[in-house]
């Protein structure tokens, strides 16, 4: 798999102002996961106090100016927008640097569809799950489009780090260790990282939110449903236990729409 990890200016020394970070994703592609990775990270490195806030990476710098400012961002909410309104100028990133965290759009719509019923207290989605596959507000055609948007803008930021959540899950230290060379933080212990990946194990997330350790954030509406959880499931491809023959295929016909870019392959999953 190749990831695009492009980086034109890193400043060396300690950080600045102007060294600001964005993790940027589509809701539901893994980015709780990758905040509570980074944040244990960076709790157990510094020696920070058991209640700091781990998934607010965007405070880590007040408590240690090594740290860079960390935010994290869904780049406007476009699960609540059909494709041609989703925002194509990002010049507003040309400063900073950005994470962009992806995950197969097929497998994002079926995790959106259980957050938007069970989780979404803004925007409740009432209808079925078949009938959110040809949904035209954050549905298919929105999840490829703002894909799309950023392939064309992968160059706009002052650095940009690609990262799949599917290769997240397959070999997470590997992954991670991408994320803190692209974050400078290149002296972190191979135990740190490992202890880390460990605490945020999908098994151990789940323990996390059934015991409401992070309020709100990371809580299921309700214990007993598993599909209220925000970690939900996680599994790669799980669309597929879900979908039948023929919405498997109208989200493949989507996926050709999908830049080369992120390299997903398609055309082994359709259903005869």
């Amino acid at each position: 798999m190749n990831f695009e990890f492009i980086i034109r200016t890193l400043r060396k020394g300690g950080y600045t102002m102007s060294d600001q970070y964005s993790i940027i994703s589509f809701p539901k592609c893994g980015r709780t996961w990758l905040r509570l990775l980074i944040g244990k990270i960076l709790k157990n490195h510094y020696n920070f106090e058991d209640n700091i806030n781990l998934l607010s990476l965007n405070k880590f710098y007040e408590y240690n100016e090594s740290i860079p400012s960390i935010e994290v961002s869904h780049d406007n909410n476009p699960q609540y927008k059909q494709k041609d309104e989703l925002v194509k100028d990002k010049s507003k990133y040309k400063d900073k640097k950005v994470i962009f965290l992806v995950r197969d759009p097929r497998d994002v719509l079926v995790s959106l569809y259980f957050h938007r019923k069970k989780r979404d207290r803004r925007k409740k989605y009432n209808g079925t799950l078949s009938e959110f596959v040809y949904q035209p507000v954050g549905g298919i055609d929105s999840i490829i489009e703002f894909y799309n948007i950023w392939a064309k803008n992968k160059s706009v930021p002052e650095a940009f780090l690609l990262i799949k959540y599917e290769e997240l899950r397959e070999n997470t230290y590997r992954e991670i260790e991408k994320v803190l060379s692209f974050l400078r933080l290149d002296n972190v212990k191979k135990k740190t990282i490992k202890k880390a990946i460990e605490y945020c194990s999908f098994k151990n997330m789940r323990k996390l939110e059934k015991n409401n350790e992070f309020s709100s954030i990371l809580k299921p509406m309700d214990p007993e449903d598993i599909e209220s959880y925000k970690t939900r499931r996680g599994v790669v491809g799980g669309y597929k236990s879900y979908l039948n023959r023929e919405e498997i295929n109208y989200l493949n016909r989507k996926m050709k729409k999908l830049s080369d870019f992120y390299n997903y392959n398609i055309y082994s999953t359709f259903v005869d």
